[in-house]
């Protein structure tokens, strides 16, 4: 068991991951209370997640080799204080969720000025954008802020998983035929879905339905753009590679759809859901799935089978979610909800018994 608390990283992608369970669940035990399936997810799931990628990759990104325990202690206080909280006071919980992402944002500013590291400015810019969104919708309780963070961290996970597919595409190159490849993702595409990303949380806030339309589909045609770069069949062949596309895919059509959906004064399905769970969730877990094996000893990049269930099992929940909600209430609710939670179920009986049995390992490569 000592193995499981050897780097911050683990305890918190495990606790998110139970989060995600009881956010799933949440239909079941208070079916009239939607808003407390988003918090949970958006306050308390999407935070933890973070913390756990940000204090394992932030050690290689700065050559850290401090202690990550006072640290790992304050944001594990915060969050597990404010989760305790939110049945009996909402407000106090949101505040204690913002000083959550301060926490956050000090603790990367601090080991990138301890480094000189000025390559990161966009990870500080998305931590402050988390903070001042959550604080205020602390103060204010509007649902416009709570839902405008599912686009920064869709932002978030832009900035994340371009990282993340270095390390996919050369994996999936150490067996090519090919003559010395590489994979280079571009990032300018990268750059410039963050920043539309961003104009579209704005205008979801403060702009007209028809400007948050287009801003939508400037997204959605950037993530089809951005798709480019893995046209091919020695990338593709590979599982981890489709799941990189497919999340990627999900996502460029939720916004294009959203677009649509402003457009229109009859929506006919709520596209949202292929952004949160097909976009947002399909990163995490891939995110998850990559580093807990890389900095659990293993040297191959290859998806335990639970896990590759549980990827196929969180797309048809978003489909299911956003293309049949008006079909019937057991589509848009009862079934994604069970495949939600069985898609974190199967993470934690896969990972928790590595995370047991494998000491934390630095990045092999």
């Amino acid at each position: 068991m000592n193995n499981f608390f050897t780097h911050p990283m683990r305890p918190f992608f495990v606790g998110a991951a139970i989060l995600a369970i009881v956010g799933a669940l949440s239909f079941f035990i208070s079916p009239d209370d939607l808003i407390l399936h988003r918090k949970i997810f958006l306050e308390f799931m999407l935070p933890a997640a973070y913390g756990g990628f940000l204090t394992a990759s932030m050690l290689e990104w700065t050559n850290y080799k401090g202690n990550l325990k006072p640290i790992a202690t304050i944001l594990a206080v915060l969050l597990l204080s404010g989760l305790v909280l939110l049945p009996f006071s909402p407000q106090t919980a949101s505040f204690l969720v913002a000083a959550y992402w301060l926490a956050l944002l000090l603790f990367c500013a601090w080991l990138f000025w301890l480094d000189r590291n000025t390559d990161n400015f966009t990870l500080l810019m998305l931590l402050a954008a988390f903070m001042v969104c959550q604080t205020a919708y602390a103060m204010t309780d509007s649902l416009k802020l709570l839902r405008a963070q599912v686009h920064l961290n869709m932002a978030a996970v832009m900035f994340v998983s371009i990282r993340v597919s270095i390390l996919l595409g050369a994996e999936a190159l150490k067996e090519s035929t090919l003559k010395d490849p590489v994979f280079i993702p571009n990032v300018v595409y990268k750059n410039i879905a963050i920043t539309f990303l961003l104009l579209h949380t704005v205008a979801e806030l403060w702009l007209p339905a028809q400007t948050a339309a287009f801003t939508a589909f400037a997204v959605g045609f950037i993530l089809l753009a951005k798709l480019r770069e893995l046209h091919h069949h020695e990338l593709l062949r590979k599982h981890y590679v489709r799941t990189y596309y497919f999340l990627q895919l999900f996502a460029a059509i939720g916004y294009l759809w959203i677009g649509i959906n402003k457009l229109i004064d009859e929506p006919t399905a709520d596209p949202l859901h292929m952004v949160t769970l097909g976009g947002i969730l399909g990163s995490m877990m891939m995110i998850w799935l990559t580093a807990g094996l890389w900095h659990s000893g293993f040297t191959k990049l290859d998806y335990p089978k639970l896990c590759r269930l549980a990827v196929l099992c969180l797309f048809t929940a978003a489909l299911s979610r956003a293309c049949l909600m008006y079909v019937d209430e057991l589509f848009f609710i009862t079934i994604p909800a069970i495949l939600i939670a069985i898609v974190f179920v199967l993470y934690l009986a896969t990972f928790v018994p590595i995370f047991r049995n494998n000491a934390f390992t630095d990045d092999p490569e």
